[in-house]
């Protein structure tokens, strides 16, 4: 049985990705929406994620294309994101972060048989992530989302299921990309 504070933080997460559709609808007119729903998932009140890289790999294409990066120390000036989006923006159209994971693009691993562990560990070394961890679930249209993120140290023995992770993660589905 998992202790008592384990359990109720995993309640908090659940908490949290629950009210994430709602904020996305209030933004719905936004063409950045998937910054702040990457932000608030890897958020502090989240999966206390301090970087993570999302990518698109579209095998029809045969390419996987960064699409966001969020680095919780580059955005310590905002309190919350959603009553302050033009601030937030404008901070995502600045992040270092950000426009470094934008930037790339490799071929597709869906089309050419790779493995995500492979991409994984490139990304993380070209982005200067040490210890990290990744997550790849299925998306509409025959695409793949990738997440690279960095672990928190700090909370590694409360961090939630995997599954519920990448149930979070597969609001990012929901997202427009540009």
């Amino acid at each position: 049985m998992k202790p008592k504070s384990v359990l109720n933080g995993h309640a908090h997460v659940v908490d949290n990705l629950r009210r994430i559709p709602r904020k996305m609808l209030e933004l719905h007119e936004r063409d950045n929406v998937t910054e702040f729903v990457l932000h608030e998932l890897s958020g502090q009140y989240c999966f206390d994620l301090p970087k993570a890289a999302y990518f698109i790999d579209n095998p029809d294409f045969n390419c996987m294309k960064g699409v966001v990066g969020v680095s919780q120390e580059e955005l310590h000036d905002i309190d919350d994101i959603w009553k302050n989006p033009e601030q937030f923006t404008s901070h995502m159209k600045q992040s270092p972060f950000n426009q470094h994971v934008r930037s790339f693009t490799y071929q597709s691993n869906k089309k050419n048989s790779d493995v995500y562990s492979q991409a994984a560990e490139k990304i993380a070394n070209e982005l200067g992530i040490g210890d990290y961890g990744y997550y790849s679930w299925g998306m509409k249209h025959n695409n793949h989302g990738l997440l690279v993120c960095e672990k928190n140290k700090n909370n590694a023995h409360e961090h939630p299921h995997e599954e519920l992770i990448v149930d979070g993660l597969c609001l990012l589905g929901f997202c427009p990309v540009h």
